[in-house]
């Protein structure tokens, strides 16, 4: 006997259904551990928009995504009031904003979604991968929760993203989802679309592509821990400073002076215990730009280590109208020169750099107005570089712009050898919230897409030392002082390895949309022919 819904309870299933998604997408993003959860999350989401309106669709798709990134960025409020230096009303306002332009990535979702049904009837459930790909890998969000991210502690699955970048993963969550979704609707007998040949082959098609996806990713797992495990080491020491950030530039702790920072007295520690590089994280500022009494100590102290050392700062250049900042890492070779910088290409925008000020001057004049110190107008830097240290060479990227699969595909791609990607982070700024776990787990995929090792040095941490199959090497503790000393293997000199996505980081988000469109130009000439 069926189980009958009560009528009341029926008219909030749709509503209940999105939410649910959300809240199931959300959940490994906080949670890396509960993976399994986005391999079917999307299947409630697919149910409840067969035969809805568009308006109905747009609707759901944002109820959606609101409960997507309150549950997956509700650190967004502190991190405002820390950042800005907000009272709660503002920060809550400018939070609120943030969620609701943010759920359009699935609201818009869902009218695509919708559409392509109206056009391709059941069909249009084996395309939903594809847009699936596309929005979470390209639609401008300010803070990006990509699918495929979440599951950095499912080392088979993240193997294959050597090949296609996060893409390709969140491709084959989508797969897992349609799979799910077609079985449900056949069982139920609402859709003889799905019942006929063309659709049953296309279903077996999808569970070999899935299958395929995760039998590589073992054999991949495996292969590639046994390479790395007869690979050169050189070793790193990391300092994680839990400093804790301010909007205003902070005084120097008691004991300390600019000069003479928390990360140098942790750093003597590790060249005294055989450090071949220091690696400081993001701070919000160290004045060695700045104050040259601030740059002479550096070169003194760090000659004295007899260590490199690489840490990050606020760089200022030029007066007037030429004055230009930067968020800048620097290398200090181990007499205390400066060797090289690299100036940070993505900025957060509203945080580091407001859009469309360039287009409308009188933008920028407003927001300096009412928020003065606050707020940051930086220069993006254009340069790719890399440090040269102990017989490799370290690939730096700055905090958020580890978010950009593309960006540090082509940096690791312009490095001669050796490249070992380094991320400088500072994230203070989200408190004691699930953020810095989000973030330090997102990184883990880069390591596995460029097939390189990556250390990724976090001012609160957890800061870690990833090998190329994704394997976490070496961990920090949660907002902890400390400083740790590892061994970070890298490509032996001469093999000059690099990945299929590191050469072509675009291809398989291209194709898709190639894919895409040509279904629907098939579908169009069909229904209309010449």
């Amino acid at each position: 006997m069926r189980c009958q819904v009560p009528p009341v309870f029926r008219s909030w299933l749709p509503s209940l259904g999105a939410v649910l998604t959300g809240v199931l997408v959300a959940t490994p993003v906080n949670y890396a551990g509960l993976y399994p959860l986005t391999w079917v999350a999307f299947v409630p989401f697919l149910l409840i928009l067969r035969g809805k309106s568009l308006r109905a669709a747009y609707g759901l798709g944002l109820l959606c995504g609101l409960s997507l990134f309150l549950v997956g960025t509700s650190w967004m409020v502190e991190f405002l009031q820390r950042l800005k230096d907000y009272s709660f009303g503002p920060a809550l306002a400018g939070s609120v904003l943030f969620w609701l332009l943010s759920a359009h990535l699935t609201a818009l979702l869902a009218v695509t979604y919708r559409l392509l049904q109206r056009w391709l009837g059941d069909y249009s459930l084996w395309l939903f991968p594809i847009l699936l790909m596309l929005f979470f890998g390209w639609f401008p969000v300010l803070f990006p929760l990509q699918l495929g991210e979440s599951q950095s502690a499912f080392l088979p699955a993240i193997q294959g993203v050597a090949w296609t970048g996060v893409y390709g993963l969140d491709f084959m969550i989508g797969l897992s989802n349609a799979l799910v979704a077609a079985a449900w609707q056949q069982r139920s007998g609402r859709s003889p679309a799905l019942e006929s040949r063309t659709s049953a082959l296309v279903g077996v098609l999808g569970v070999v592509m899935l299958a395929v996806w995760l039998g590589y990713g073992w054999w991949a797992l495996s292969r590639w821990d046994q390479q790395v495990a007869g690979w050169p080491e050189f070793t790193a020491g990391l300092v994680q400073s839990n400093e804790t950030p301010s909007a205003a530039v902070p005084p120097p702790e008691p004991g300390f002076a600019r000069a003479w920072p928390p990360e140098m007295e942790i750093s003597h520690r590790l060249a005294d215990e055989g450090a071949q590089v220091i690696l400081w994280p993001e701070t919000r500022y160290k004045g060695y730009f700045e104050r040259d009494y601030v740059r002479l100590a550096y070169g003194r102290n760090v000659a004295d280590l007899g260590v490199p050392l690489v840490f990050h700062d606020a760089e200022q250049q030029g007066e007037g109208a030429d004055f230009r900042e930067h968020n800048t890492a620097v290398l200090l070779g181990s007499g205390g020169q400066l060797e090289e910088r690299y100036r940070k290409h993505r900025l957060v925008a509203f945080g580091e750099t407001l859009p469309l000020s360039g287009e409308f001057p009188w933008l920028m004049r407003w927001v300096k107005r009412y928020l003065g110190e606050f707020f940051a107008d930086l220069t993006p830097g254009e340069e790719r570089t890399h440090f040269p240290v102990a017989g490799v060479n370290l690939v730096p990227a700055i905090c958020y712009e580890s978010a950009f699969p593309g960006h540090i595909a082509r940096s690791v791609a312009e490095t001669p050898s050796s490249p070992i990607l380094v991320i400088l982070s500072n994230n203070g700024w989200f408190g004691d919230s699930r953020m810095p776990w989000q973030h330090a787990g997102a990184t883990v995929l880069r390591a596995v897409e460029n097939r390189v090792s990556l250390v990724h040095v976090i001012n609160n941490g957890p800061s870690m030392v990833v090998s190329p199959s994704g394997r976490v090497l070496a961990q920090t503790p949660f907002r902890k002082r400390t400083g740790m000393l590892v061994p970070v293997p890298y490509t032996p000199p001469g093999e000059g390895f690099a990945s299929w996505f590191t050469k072509w980081p675009e291809w398989f988000p291209v194709t898709g949309l190639a894919f895409l469109l040509l279904a629907l130009a098939v579908a169009r000439f069909r229904r209309n022919p010449l």
